[in-house]
């Protein structure tokens, strides 16, 4: 009954389906990997894994994988997604399991992560390196703040990661073996692989470019150069169909990274790997020298060692180099460059680096256990440093304010019918609609980017329907808002009534006035006569804001010298809770008024609230107030409550 049809004993393939399906792999894995470092990898990537905010990449994955497997496919083609759907196949199937949290997004990468370091043990093992070069190359990718960046996104990169490893250590288990369960696996995992990031081709490469080398070079293994080229040729029938209906895309994608010179590529390069992206850019480049030169030490004491351990070191050069130098020239006829691209050439460097650092010494080389000892103590240092970065310093987050976006948001949209406001980005970033689920419109000001006449039309389209208040984040944009195109469009049929910082951004509120306003006749002795005003929203909110609108008669007004408009919110005490002080600004046109905004108090008391306003002359220190014509200094406007 463990015999199919052609022979084969189906025993043989429970060494590879057990580790691969059964839920007893991990203990399996675990009894080969020193379990602290496991542990400590799946620690430190769990470790605040929802304190910091979604980036746009991570909320666009999240929307994406909302969709339908279909509608992913049909998407990923008609938007010319420059990501293949593995990772949003994926991730759409855990979001049914686990929900919608930062912490069950980013799970997904914190599996793959701690998959890789156990995966990384496995392929240092079957390339015959010791036990001590192995867990190490483990415990650095298991505290590389890389890796754990990686690991803590909820993109594919960790996921991409995490199969490469894979991929290459079933390739040196099938070339070492030969037998066709192992083969399979290969092809399906390096097809997943390549479903996931396309730059996993970079990985497969290299591969071949090992095989290949090592049979023209030794002639007794070019048997298993040809099995390899076969399985080659099975993958690749498996990947061309999707392969020409992505190719629009892989050829027609312009980029959104750099195009870096070769020295400055190898300093990113090296430093990240090294140290993370969460170290001070000053040191960057010392790091970097000293991370290329403990690869040098890697490189020499494999290449000393002769036979299998030179094969080792040429396999692990071009898993290294392949994909990084793949990447950077393909940068320099487009901007594509990015250190996440390099994600799949850590495990080698991270494996020279454990030869460098436990390659034994003889007794009587003190110095060099010295050296070793130091080095090794240093790099602990660092890495350290780079965590506590990674987890603690808001100056290195991956994106900041966007929580304090979503409240505020909610705090100015307060009071007002949903119709009436827009919540407006000058940049199509998706990340603020996963904080905010509230029931007011988004809208992007350009529409498209650099779109000046399509913001004016919308603008006037906004205000034609009634749309009373826009909120709008103002982000730093030049390729899609390079000209202040949305705050322009706005000001034209809009007032400003309020800036303030939220988060990283200034938040910017435009107002305009519904057109329903009580009547007033209160006149200045300067002769400016009030005729009007409008409230809205017309009941106290906490942390709100209030925008008062004022129409002004002024074609008998004397308005020589600075005027100045006062309104002051005052409680049921007489004390004021909120007020503006802004220049005198008259009607902004036959059916507008001048419009002031009062910010409100965190916290309002339930009661009754009076509204006055009144001018100065601020170039009047003895009686700056201007007074009104039946004696008084200030005008009522109104009452309100909470």
């Amino acid at each position: 009954m463990n015999t199919d049809k052609h022979g084969f004993n189906l025993r043989n393939l429970r060494p590879y389906f057990h580790c691969w399906l059964c839920p007893k792999w991990a203990c399996t894995l675990i009894s080969n990997l020193q379990s602290p470092i496991l542990l400590l990898a799946f620690a430190l990537r769990l470790f605040r894994l929802d304190f910091q905010e979604l980036r746009g990449d991570e909320a666009f994955g999240y929307f994406f994988s909302l969709r339908t497997y279909d509608d992913i496919i049909a998407s990923t083609l008609s938007l010319h997604e420059p990501h293949p759907v593995g990772s949003y196949f994926l991730q759409h199937l855990w979001l049914g399991w686990a929900g919608h949290s930062e912490f069950a997004l980013r799970f997904v990468s914190v599996w793959f992560g701690v998959l890789a370091v156990v995966l990384l043990y496995r392929l240092t093992r079957r390339l015959q390196l010791s036990p001590a070069t192995a867990s190490t190359a483990a415990l650095l990718l298991a505290v590389s703040p890389y890796a754990i960046w990686h690991s803590q996104d909820a993109r594919m990169y960790s996921i991409l990661l995490a199969l490469t490893l894979a991929s290459t250590w079933l390739m040196v288990e099938a070339l070492q073996r030969g037998r066709w369960p192992v083969w399979s696996l290969y092809v399906a995992v390096s097809w997943l692989a390549l479903h996931v990031h396309y730059f996993a081709l970079f990985v497969l490469a290299a591969q071949n470019c090992f095989v290949i080398g090592r049979a023209l070079l030794i002639p007794r293994v070019r048997f298993g150069a040809v099995q390899w080229v076969q399985w080659q040729l099975v993958l690749g029938f498996l990947y061309l169909p999707w392969f020409f209906t992505a190719s629009e895309t892989l050829t027609g994608y312009g980029g959104n990274g750099d195009s870096p010179g070769f020295g400055a590529m190898a300093q990113r390069g090296l430093a990240v790997f090294a140290a993370g992206e969460s170290i001070p850019a000053d040191w960057r480049t010392p790091v970097a020298v000293s991370a290329g030169l403990l690869l040098l030490i890697g490189v020499v004491r494999l290449w000393r060692g002769g036979g299998s351990q030179r094969r080792t070191l040429f396999l692990l050069l071009l898993l290294w180099a392949v994909p990084v130098l793949a990447t950077w020239t393909s940068s320099q006829s487009r901007p594509i460059f990015n250190e996440r691209y390099l994600i799949a050439a850590a495990p080698p460097f991270y494996l020279l680096l454990a030869v460098a650092l436990t390659s034994p010494v003889r007794s009587s080389q003190l110095a060099i256990r010295i050296s070793q000892f130091t080095i090794s103590i240093l790099l602990l240092l660092l890495l350290s440093a780079s965590l506590s970065n990674h987890f603690f310093s808001p100056a290195y987050s991956k994106t900041r304010g966007w929580r304090e976006l979503a409240v505020a948001f909610e705090r100015f949209s307060a009071g007002i019918p949903p119709a009436q406001v827009r919540l407006a980005q000058n940049f199509p970033d998706p990340t603020i609609w996963y904080y905010y689920d509230g029931p007011v419109e988004h809208i992007v000001l350009p529409p498209a980017f650099n779109d000046t006449e399509g913001t004016t039309a919308a603008v006037s389209q906004l205000a034609a329907v009634g749309v009373t208040r826009v909120i709008l984040p103002v982000q730093p944009a030049a390729w899609w808002d390079n000209g202040d195109i949305a705050p322009t469009a706005l000001a034209r049929q809009y007032a400003l009534t309020a800036q303030l910082p939220v988060g990283v951004w200034p938040l910017e509120i435009y107002s305009r006035a519904s057109g329903e306003y009580t009547p007033l006749s209160a006149g200045f002795v300067n002769g400016l006569r009030l005729t009007g005003v409008a409230l809205e929203p017309t009941r106290i909110t906490s942390r709100g804001l209030l925008v008062v609108y004022l129409r002004w008669d002024a074609a008998a007004a004397d308005l020589r010298g600075s005027k100045k408009v006062f309104i002051h919110l005052l409680d049921s005490a007489g004390q004021i809770v909120g007020q503006a002080d802004a220049p005198f600004q008259p009607n902004r046109g036959a059916s507008e008024s001048a419009a002031y905004g009062i910010l409100l108090p965190d916290s309002a008391a339930i009661g009754p609230y009076r509204l006055i306003a009144g001018l100065y002359d601020p170039s009047l220190p003895a009686a700056p107030r201007i007074g009104t014509t039946d004696g008084g200094d200030s005008v009522e406007l109104g009452d309100l409550k909470k």
